[in-house]
């Protein structure tokens, strides 16, 4: 209608509504993880290519390059009217393809050759953001020989308590929302000018709310952005004596309402582990949360873990921030007592977050010129035990900043004592063009620092296969 495809969505009780296509558009774009492949067998959804009112001929105004525009890696239209026997086909062999090895190019190929003798068989067209043309990956190692290697002495290090997780941002993404997006929200609420090809990265695009408008402005939205994206998922649920609740409050009362949910089984898996110390860039309370759930032994008697929880103080507002080490001189980390060392920041105080890209530089900076920032528990872990990276992505800053500032303590020798793991986010589709080749280069490059294994998948892949291999209960039994 007037040049804008519509689509016909059913309701409840039967009945269809009409929705623009931009709806559409608009809610997988906001998704924190949007659909590999979308198939749309309608006709037009290509473009009917005869549309005068555009200059491409009505293409870019359909359905289907509008979703592959909003990041979906492939999507199949129809260019013109596609007969139903055609659709009938074509469908099955093409699905039957994909399944083969994910390659949906290749099965576009297959199954397009397989309706060559109807007289539409062209209009089937893919959309596709990669060059690879494989919509999926297998969770596993990147090498899966190295996997099977590598599986017994992680798992023996975790049960002797030498392992310290380093729990990154896609941990909690599918309660706080993706960096990535309310950096492409503030992007297009403030009017980014810069490179839009850093749109999506929340350092540059913090840095630049922070200096246009300031540094407070900056940090009211990014309450701003947790709150609603809590609401958004858990608000029909939560308490009304909430709505004028902090982030970190609203955020430990979804969680409770969550524990069912794959993304709180991460950090229960985490929390059941025998281990001392827990290193995190997340700023919420997940973590240490999950950890007093749990129940320990001590001198015959069951009680809850009880977790310290520190802030690296990178920053002079932070110097007074009181501190277990100071209050108590004598307190070593333990399984029962494990120690939740937050090297970002907490939501709880605000002057610890690292967001900016001033904040990344001072504080890269600051822990690599005094190694007190740190707390030498913590810095000794890090060099003289298995490291466990869980939910980072490729390009991440936390990543790159946390990694390097890592291999250059001293000590970093005795790493080379301990197989290390990144559990890394797969390439997206779309977001990274050569999905194989970011692969070889993440593998290369951490070849080149340390003995880590690249464990491809989400950080929920990797904590299930953990817990099953470890024959972790749901009770938290062993």
């Amino acid at each position: 209608a007037d040049g804008e495809p519509h689509i016909l969505l059913e309701e409840a009780d039967g009945s269809g509504t009409w929705t623009p296509g931009r709806e559409l558009v608009t809610r997988i774009y906001e998704l924190q993880e949007r659909p590999r492949l979308v198939v749309l067998v309608s006709c037009q959804s290509a473009g009917s290519g005869d549309e005068p009112t555009t200059q491409d001929d009505g293409v870019l105004a359909a359905l289907g390059p509008r979703l592959a525009e909003a990041g979906v890696p492939a999507v199949i239209a129809m260019q013109g009217n596609l007969t139903m026997q055609t659709a009938a086909e074509f469908m099955p062999v093409f699905f039957s393809e994909l399944r083969r090895d994910g390659q949906v190019d290749r099965a576009m190929s297959v199954a397009r050759g397989a309706v060559r003798e109807r007289p539409d068989w062209w209009m089937p067209v893919l959309f596709m953001r990669l060059r690879s043309g494989r919509i999926g990956y297998k969770p596993g190692f990147g090498d899966e020989r190295e996997g099977l290697r590598k599986w017994p002495a992680l798992l023996r290090n975790i049960e002797a308590g030498r392992c310290t997780p380093i729990v990154g941002p896609g941990a909690s993404e599918w309660l706080l929302g993706s960096r990535r997006e309310i950096a492409a929200r503030w992007a297009a609420d403030f009017g980014y000018p810069m490179d839009p090809n850093g749109n999506e990265s929340l350092p540059q695009v913090a840095q630049y709310l922070a200096v246009d408008q300031d540094v407070m402005f900056m940090r009211d939205e990014l309450d701003r952005q947790i709150i609603g994206e809590v609401v958004r998922r858990y608000g029909e649920w939560l308490p009304p004596a909430l709505a004028a609740a902090s982030p970190d409050e609203l955020v430990s009362a979804a969680a409770a309402l969550a524990q069912s949910q794959a993304g709180m089984a991460i950090f229960h898996t985490l929390a059941r582990l025998p281990l001392p110390i827990y290193v995190t860039t997340n700023p919420g309370n997940l973590l240490s949360n999950a950890l007093r759930e749990v129940e320990v032994t001590v001198n015959g008697q069951h009680r809850c873990k009880e977790p310290v929880v520190e802030v690296c103080r990178w920053n002079d507002s932070l110097a007074t921030l009181p501190s277990i080490f100071e209050e108590d001189r004598d307190y070593r980390p333990s399984v029962e007592r494990p120690l939740v060392f937050h090297l970002f920041g907490r939501l709880d105080e605000p002057e610890s977050l690292v967001v900016t890209e001033d904040d990344f530089f001072d504080y890269l900076i600051g822990v690599t010129s005094n190694n007190d920032l740190i707390p030498i528990v913590v810095r000794n872990a890090l060099v003289n035990s298995a490291l466990l990276f869980l939910g980072f992505g490729l390009d991440d800053w936390d990543f790159r900043v946390l990694f390097r500032s890592i291999i250059n303590r001293q000590g970093s020798r005795r790493r080379n004592n301990y197989a290390h793991v990144a559990a890394q986010i797969d390439p997206e589709a779309g977001r990274i063009q050569e999905p194989e080749g970011a692969r070889r280069y993440l593998e290369t490059y951490f070849d080149k620092e340390a003995d880590i294994s690249i464990f491809w998948g989400g950080v929920a892949d990797f904590t299930a296969e953990l817990a099953k291999r470890l024959k972790l209960g749901l009770d938290g039994t062993s």
